[in-house]
């Protein structure tokens, strides 16, 4: 991989998504994991979640336009959103997001994997106080609380490359992919209050898992409390992470230095056993 002097790999970053890209060479890396903001009201403390919703779909087509810059041409994205939201700026109303995320995709060149169907294993009831017409179908309130993964990739869905796979031919190994191919993934939600908008690390997990290899360089350019960037530590993957906020960056990187130290405690443990 190719990156400009003051980025480097297996490090986040405290700077905007775009400025960040900006300093990674063409085709460098192997894979983006993220969860965008949803422009849904979330109280962040450095992002307005309730832009013009044109003023969002711009911003969602800079930075992916940026990233499909900087990923190899068999490079491949993970995209976590919901299918749809009721977006909080004025006169948004609702929006199939799947719908406006894929066409902005497509116009910059990306191209169509999949999606995946995501279900909490233990989920969190969605407290609806509005139903619309109560009672009758004059006017119904018909909402979809749930998420999903959309998959796309550059210019080849083949891997050029092909490195060591996580599946190691094991009954056990086996079953899981024959799990994750079936695009209805069960996850259980990130309970602790680590930033306003948690990330599962059920999600960038099985995401790595069926889509990249050991060693490949994996971004997210939303890292929040640094989930993706955990994940790859727990696959070996190299991850690059870009977080606006400063407080979400420190939580990150405090996790990050713990997974870390844990790792290296435990590698030195089994090396004194064997």
């Amino acid at each position: 991989m190719s990156l400009k002097e003051s980025i480097k790999e297996n490090n986040i970053y405290n700077i905007d998504c775009i400025s960040g890209m900006k300093q990674i060479d063409d085709n460098s890396i192997d894979m983006c994991v993220t969860s965008p903001p949803y422009n849904v009201g979330i109280k962040y403390d450095k992002w307005d979640d309730s832009m013009p919703i044109d003023s969002y779909f711009k911003f969602a087509n800079d930075w992916l336009s940026e990233l499909y810059r900087i990923l190899k041409p068999d490079g491949r994205i993970a995209l976590n959103i919901p299918y749809e939201i009721n977006a909080k700026s004025s006169n948004s109303g609702r929006i199939f997001l799947v719908s406006e995320y894929h066409q902005i995709m497509k116009n910059l060149g990306y191209k169509f994997a999949g999606v995946v169907d995501l279900t909490e294993d233990q989920p969190h009831r969605v407290k609806l106080t509005a139903w619309g017409s109560w009672l009758s179908p004059s006017a119904p309130y018909i909402y979809n609380p749930k998420e999903c993964v959309v998959i796309a990739y550059k210019d080849e869905w083949v891997k050029e490359v092909k490195g060591k796979s996580y599946f190691d031919g094991s009954d056990e190994s086996k079953s899981e992919f024959k799990e994750l191919v079936f695009a209805q993934w069960k996850y259980r939600a990130e309970t602790r209050k680590l930033t306003e908008a948690n990330f599962s690390l059920d999600i960038p997990e099985k995401s790595l898992k069926i889509l990249s290899y050991e060693n490949d360089i994996v971004i997210d350019p939303f890292v929040g409390s640094g989930t993706t960037a955990i994940s790859c530590i727990n696959l070996n993957r190299r991850y690059i992470g870009f977080e606006i906020s400063e407080n979400y960056y420190n939580i990150a990187t405090n996790r990050i230095n713990k997974k870390l130290s844990n790792k290296l405690t435990k590698e030195k443990s089994l090396n004194f056993w064997r």
